[in-house]
């Protein structure tokens, strides 16, 4: 009998999915027909080894069956199953997410807007850019399939233009069957569902409804959903629109002079990783100056008795030697650590006799005898005896009384410095605080401000006809109006980024090419460097690149003159720190 195969199978549908989502039934179904096949094929009766085959893989199914039956305790959670294996489906997309969705700057990326929603009630949210989620009530379900109780979180954010579209580093390149092409976009968005920090789901059968306001009222657009799994967008369906005529808007008068709110910024953070920073650490300097300045009292050396060794006293002229008069009736007592000392030194009468400070400052002394060519040095330590000894202790004891006043008094003061430095550092850390706090508070506005400005600019987009685009969402994630676009068409080029007059190479981390004839934008990553970008010459193109923390763009102007050269050495320019906003950013873009 020739085999049949159905290559046009309708899809299949998610019931038929669930339907043979029964391993037992199916394997029944399965030995039945499989049963009745053989009884209406006499010949394969005839067949031993088919018969024999048969038996065995009888045996076999008997077995997985009861395998299964013994084991297969959750015969009716269906529901439950898919719930599970959405959250399961949820959790690895929320890693792949991270590493598959990857805004190339912080500083660009888009703020959720968030709302609330009570899942009892449901409602709907209308979002300032005049798009709607219309949410039925009991829409949510956490984890286990239950349906949630009280409010849930729902975050949400737009993208329409390719300034957008670049920070918020979604993917446009799309495969279909092999087929390679980029999505030229007519609005997108990314929706989350959350409950004290946990994720919810969509109840199946209680799709949301989002009514996406866009900038297009062309009928030639799909829907899709990226699937951060496969990498890949998925298309839904054709998209379903209602087209609305554009009402002029009033533009905001009150001037927010961006540039200033920038500037204010930028000087705040100056001031926290750099100016106060700095004062703190100078007035560690500062006491550390002062304290080594203080007076510093030095310990009186404590008189000694002899101790056994060998002693001597200076028997000189002190007319001939005047030097030696201090030392006059000074007993020295001949260090242990001389090795060349014997008592016939005693007995010399030496030519010549130096004292001078020993190793040991104000213990001991170098003594330095010289007899013609001879010249012998020992260390030697003085001694008192009786009542020399007596006065020498009493003249320590007053002296070691004054250092310890000394030593007292550099104590109180070093701490009276301290103290000092201390205070001074922790008003400089309020101060620091202070700065923080402003400087938080501006970041906010600012992001308050780049979504007003960004909506604004929006709804006040030129007087061409605009449309809501209609969505049913099944489960959280980013959703997209797209047209694809076949892989540029025209040149091929090699791109080599250069800064500065000496056309110094720049290591791009992400590049991306802007159509301004449409609105797409191609991304490309460093490997990609190694083979040929396509760009059209009848389009108006420019190259965005990110390098490290910063940003270079190569204008349309400069990406025509390089290109109508047949060059590949495109020169790049950094965008200044107060382009690292979204509105200027996408000004800077001439977009």
């Amino acid at each position: 009998m020739t085999p049949k195969f159905n290559i046009d199978r309708p899809k299949i549908s998610e019931e038929e999915i669930n339907q043979h989502k029964d391993f037992n039934q199916l394997v029944k179904q399965f030995k039945q027909q499989s049963v009745q096949k053989a009884r209406q094929d006499k010949s394969w009766w005839k067949s031993k080894k088919v018969r024999y085959s048969s038996v065995i893989a009888g045996i076999t199914v008997v077995c997985t069956i009861s395998y299964f039956a013994l084991f297969n305790k959750t015969q009716n959670q269906n529901t439950n199953d898919k719930i599970v294996t959405q959250k399961q489906e949820t959790g690895n997309k929320t890693q792949e997410a991270r590493r598959f969705v990857l805004p190339p700057s912080k500083k660009l990326a888009i703020p959720y807007s968030s709302y609330k929603i009570n899942n009892s009630k449901g409602g709907e949210i209308n979002h300032n850019t005049a798009s709607k989620i219309k949410i039925p009530k009991n829409s949510f379900v956490d984890k286990n399939g239950k349906d949630v109780i009280g409010d849930v979180t729902i975050e949400y954010r737009e993208f329409h233009d390719k300034g957008d579209i670049i920070a918020s580093g979604i993917p446009m390149a799309y495969d279909s069957a092999g087929k390679k092409s980029n999505l030229e976009s007519a609005g997108m968005f990314d929706i989350q569902g959350t409950q004290n920090g946990e994720p919810v789901f969509i109840k199946e059968g209680n799709n949301l409804n989002v009514e996406l306001a866009s900038a297009s009222s062309e009928d030639r657009f799909n829907q899709y959903y990226l699937d951060t799994l496969e990498k890949n967008w998925k298309y839904l369906k054709h998209d379903k629109i209602i087209a609305t005529a554009s009402k002029p808007k009033s533009v905001n008068k009150e001037n927010h002079n961006q540039h200033d709110n920038n500037s204010k910024i930028l000087k705040l953070k100056e001031e926290i990783e750099v100016i106060i920073p700095k004062k703190i650490d100078s007035v560690k300097v500062v006491y550390t100056k002062r304290a080594e300045t203080l007076p510093k009292a030095k310990e009186p050396s404590k008189p000694s008795k002899p101790t056994g060794r060998p002693t001597f006293v200076l028997d000189a002229n002190k007319s001939e030697y005047p030097e030696l008069a201090a030392f006059d009736n000074v007993i020295f007592e001949i260090g242990e650590e001389n090795r060349n000392y014997n008592k016939s030194f005693n007995d010399i009468t030496w030519n010549d006799v130096k004292v001078s400070e020993g190793p040991d400052k104000g213990r001991n002394y170098l003594l330095t005898l010289v007899l013609r060519n001879r010249i012998e040095k020992l260390i030697v330590y003085p001694v008192l005896t009786g009542s020399d000894f007596e006065k020498a202790q009493k003249k320590y004891q007053q002296k070691f009384g004054e250092y310890q006043a000394l030593v007292v008094k550099r104590e109180a003061d070093e701490k009276k410095l301290l103290a000092e430095m201390e205070a001074k550092q922790q008003a400089y850390m309020a101060q620091l605080k202070q700065k923080q706090a402003e400087y938080e508070k501006a970041r906010i506005n600012a992001e308050v401000r780049n979504i007003n400005d960004l909506n604004t600019a929006f709804n006040s987009m030129s007087n061409q006809e605009r449309a809501t685009r209609l969505f049913s969402i099944s489960k959280f994630g980013i959703y997209n109006s797209d047209c694809a676009r076949g892989v540029a068409n025209g040149k091929n080029v090699s791109p080599v980024f250069i800064t500065g007059e000496n056309e110094k190479p720049l290591m791009p981390d992400v590049i991306y090419m802007i159509d301004h004839t449409a609105n797409t934008v191609y991304s490309f990553g460093r490997n990609d460097l190694a083979g040929k970008i396509k760009y059209d010459p009848n389009s108006g193109n420019s190259f965005v690149v990110f390098s490290g923390s910063k940003m270079y763009l190569c204008n349309k102007e400069s990406f025509k003159q390089t290109t109508d050269k047949e060059g590949y050495k495109f020169s790049v320019t950094a965008l200044p720190d107060n382009s690292e906003n979204l509105p200027d950013f996408k000004k800077a873009l001439e977009i």
